[in-house]
């Protein structure tokens, strides 16, 4: 991916994303938070800016690319993960042994793994990165300690259960998280809150 041309010159956007990129990718010592935050937050700047938009993002099914393109332009120094990463090899149930070594990572409240793993949860699609025990995709800049945090998986557990268990759906919409992912499933994509990039 390049920054947008306008007249044959980069935008100062994608010229500071370049920078960026040229100093992570090239780099052969680990990766620290702040760093990752400052090209999530670069590479957020892109999207809206150069790419078409978070929105369209999103909706184009590009959080797979989104997480290669981190990988690839940090010098390969987060990990991609998918839900798939907690389960057994045949994505039949969640690897507890796998589990163990992720503290953090808890079924949303209200659910439990067995629940997850009889609906499909093991199989669920969406990708992000990793950098020690955080989770980052385009929408979690800053990261987070649990992937079902991440907006994408949480609009998707809502729009799931409307269609396969509103009754349970219903009986959870009281909690806090049940409520937000709620709000996130029923609005539309918005950038994430946060410092821009100057």
């Amino acid at each position: 991916m390049s920054g947008a041309d306008t007249a044959g010159a980069k935008s100062e956007i994608a010229r500071r994303h370049d920078e960026i990129v040229a100093s992570l990718s090239t780099a052969e010592r680990p990766l620290t938070h702040e760093e990752l935050v400052t090209f999530m937050r670069s590479y957020l700047e892109m999207i809206e800016n150069e790419w078409g938009g978070l929105a369209e993002n999103i909706d184009e099914g590009c959080c797979g690319d989104n997480a290669d393109y981190t990988w690839n332009s940090t010098g390969h120094r987060v990990e991609t993960m998918d839900l798939g990463g907690f389960a057994r090899e045949d994505y039949s149930d969640w690897d507890h042994e796998i589990l163990a070594q992720w503290p953090n990572v808890q079924p949303p409240p209200g659910l439990s793994w067995d629940y997850l793993a009889e609906e499909g949860w093991p199989r669920q699609a969406h990708v992000w990165v990793t950098l020690g025990q955080r989770h980052y995709d385009i929408e979690a800049v800053e990261g987070v300690d649990n992937p079902f945090d991440l907006h994408d998986i949480r609009r998707g557990l809502v729009r799931t259960l409307r269609r396969t268990d509103p009754e349970l759906l219903e009986r959870l919409s009281g909690d806090p998280w049940w409520e937000g992912s709620i709000h996130l499933a029923d609005t539309l994509i918005e950038v994430p809150a946060g410092p821009r990039m100057a």
